[in-house]
């Protein structure tokens, strides 16, 4: 083979060997670019259904009727801290004249008189009584938006409410009854404390009278707290099974038990044949105590 054919040769095996190459790095690019064209798809894909899973748990909170009355009571219970500071502490925040000049919270605060201290501790006294009133009411409504709902739908009297309430366990039926029950006893001695503090609180403040503001704020903040008393006085005052809410729009009634809470058909049962045991071992007493007479 002459050298001219050997050369030519030569030259012919790397240029296939370059396409070679240059047809599989096109592969190799190829698939990449698909590779990855997946991967972007399938991470749109999964942010599309987490949005929209997302989107669904928000939209399941807002019509989940226990979340948004919690979210209420919340809400409120902040506007109902400031009523009871404002309402509370009249002492402090009614205007009133210190020489020439408007007394600062200081100078209420540091007022050395007797009838001022004796106000000032009246004021501290009522604060905190509405503050156990609010735990309380709190802790009640929590009780109520947990074991009951509110049900259109049933009948709201005292009767058809404490049928209602036979669905529940004895536990959380009782945490129910005695969180009423301890509502109502410090709802009336708010009120007496909060009728104390205001009678004191006018003494005080007349006695440093600034002008018409003195008077303008002063009856502001006796009518802000007085309508929160008022609201306690006629959620307490109902029959034994009649449970208003304390926060909520309207004062809704709870007169249904809550579908989760409902007891177990073995439960049921169970307190039923309870009930049966009671009932003829009465009857038997009944019975021997006739018989007893009867022999007499």
């Amino acid at each position: 083979m002459s050298n001219l054919e050997e050369n030519k040769l030569e030259q012919a095996e790397p240029k296939i060997s370059n396409d070679t190459k240059s047809s599989d790095l096109t592969d190799i690019t190829l698939d990449v670019t698909e590779s990855t064209k997946l991967n972007n798809d399938e991470i749109i894909e999964e942010i599309h259904t987490n949005s929209n899973n997302c989107f669904d748990y928000i939209k399941n909170l807002q019509e989940d009727q226990d979340f948004m009355q919690k979210v209420n009571v919340a809400t409120t219970l902040l506007l109902e801290i400031y009523r009871v500071l404002m309402g509370a502490f009249l002492v402090l925040f009614v205007p009133q004249k210190c020489g020439e000049h408007i007394c600062d919270f200081n100078e209420n605060l540091n007022k050395s008189d007797i009838i001022d201290i004796v106000g000032l501790s009246s004021n501290l006294v009522t604060f905190l009584n509405f503050l156990i009133l609010y735990f309380i009411e709190v802790k009640r409504e929590n009780k109520l938006i947990t074991y009951l709902e509110v049900n259109r739908f049933e009948p709201v009297d005292n009767e058809s409410v404490g049928e209602a309430l036979e669905k529940l366990d004895e536990k959380r039926r009782k945490k129910i009854l005695d969180y009423d029950h301890y509502y109502y006893n410090v709802g009336k001695t708010a009120t007496i404390t909060f009728t104390a503090n205001t009678i004191l609180s006018i003494i005080v403040v007349l006695k440093s009278y600034l002008n018409n503001t003195t008077i303008i704020v002063l009856l502001t903040n006796v009518l802000f707290m007085g309508l929160k008393v008022n609201e306690v006085y006629s959620i307490v005052n109902t029959k034994k099974n009649v449970f208003y809410s304390a926060y909520l729009t309207n004062k809704v009634q709870y007169n249904d038990v809550d579908p989760d809470k409902l007891k177990s058909k073995e439960e049921v049962i169970e307190n039923d044949i309870a009930d049966d045991i009671k009932s003829d071992d009465k009857n038997v007493n009944k019975e021997e105590t006739k018989e007893n007479i009867e022999e007499v």
